[in-house]
């Protein structure tokens, strides 16, 4: 008899607080942000990281003010990824900022590796991270991207580095292509 009105009285307290709640997704607070945490294991000189998180942080304040001029002077004009080109990658920009607003994104970085010593500079960034936007049709917040340990691919181009796509999209000799599932955006 105890164990079944503990169970009513716990039903009572769990539908109490979904009522109350209304039902509506929880608030979460937002990561948002370029972050380099002090264990990330880092292979370049503080200059040249500091100038690739910078390409990331515009990214962000782009996306931010939904800017796609400014989005686009970061990619490469050699972007290449998932069969994605800087140009249809920029049909894609347009119709998030079109359909959606409030954007928020996240980039961790746990490896950066610079390499200055080929005649185009490259960078390569392990990232997890997150790109999330309030839909202009439902107002629900959407996850429109997210990725675990992707590599992003960066160029110096035009004195500057550039995003070109991801790692496994390049001529690499025989490097195998990663498992993970690629994502469009960065």
């Amino acid at each position: 008899m105890y164990c079944k009105r503990r169970a009513v009285a716990i039903g009572l307290l769990m539908g109490g607080i979904i009522g109350f709640q209304g039902c509506t997704q929880p608030t979460f607070p937002d990561l948002r942000g370029t972050h380099l945490p002090p264990a990330s294991d880092i292979q370049g000189d503080e200059k040249n990281v500091e100038a690739i998180k910078s390409v990331f942080m515009r990214a962000e304040d782009a996306i931010h003010r939904k800017d796609l001029s400014a989005l686009m002077e970061l990619y490469s004009e050699s972007y290449k990824h998932g069969g994605y080109t800087k140009n249809t990658v920029k049909a894609v920009w347009e119709d998030l900022f079109e359909h959606n607003h409030d954007f928020s994104d996240t980039h961790i970085f746990s490896k950066i590796k610079v390499e200055t010593q080929k005649a185009q500079p490259q960078a390569q960034i392990t990232c997890t991270g997150s790109l999330w936007a309030i839909s202009n049709d439902t107002a629900e917040r959407v996850n429109i991207d997210s990725w675990y340990g992707e590599v992003h691919y960066l160029v110096y181009e035009q004195g500057t580095w550039r995003l070109a796509g991801h790692f496994w999209e390049i001529p690499r000799g025989k490097d195998t292509r990663p498992t993970l599932l690629p994502h469009p955006f960065f």
